[in-house]
C-alpha cells in the first residue's frame, strides 16, 4: 500500500511540474519518500507521503509529528551534503486516500 501511494503521488506531484531527484532515500535510521524540486521556487522538496486505505483516524498528515520531522531534517542534511546543494529547502506531506491527493507545502512554518 505505501509504494502504491508513493507512485501516485510522484505522478501528483510531476502533474504541478516538480522534478523528482530522488526516493526512498535512507541516512541512518531515516528515509524521505521523495525528494523533489519545486519549479517556481527551486526549493528542494522533502515530502513525506502518508497513505490511508480510510480516513477513521483522522487527517493522514496528523501521523506527521515532531519526532518524525525531527527525523526527516536528519536525512534531509545528509541528502544536501551527500548531492552538494544548496538549494534552499522544505518539507511537504502529501496525503492519498481512496477519496484525494491533498499537499501540505511547508510543514514547518
Amino acid at each position: 500500500m505505501g509504494q502504491a501511494g508513493e507512485n501516485q503521488a510522484v505522478l501528483f506531484l510531476q502533474t504541478k511540474n516538480y522534478q523528482i531527484l530522488d526516493r526512498n532515500y535512507r541516512a541512518g535510521h531515516g528515509e524521505i519518500d521523495i525528494i523533489a524540486l519545486d519549479p517556481q521556487t527551486q526549493e528542494v522538496i522533502f515530502v513525506e507521503v502518508k497513505t490511508r486505505t480510510h480516513e477513521y483516524y483522522g487527517d493522514p498528515s496528523l501521523a506527521v509529528n515532531h519526532l518524525k520531522l525531527r527525523s526527516l531534517i536528519k536525512v534531509a542534511v545528509a541528502w544536501l551534503k551527500q548531492k552538494k546543494r544548496t538549494n534552499d529547502f522544505r518539507f511537504d506531506i502529501v496525503t492519498v486516500t481512496p477519496q484525494k491527493i491533498e499537499h501540505y507545502v511547508n510543514i514547518t512554518w
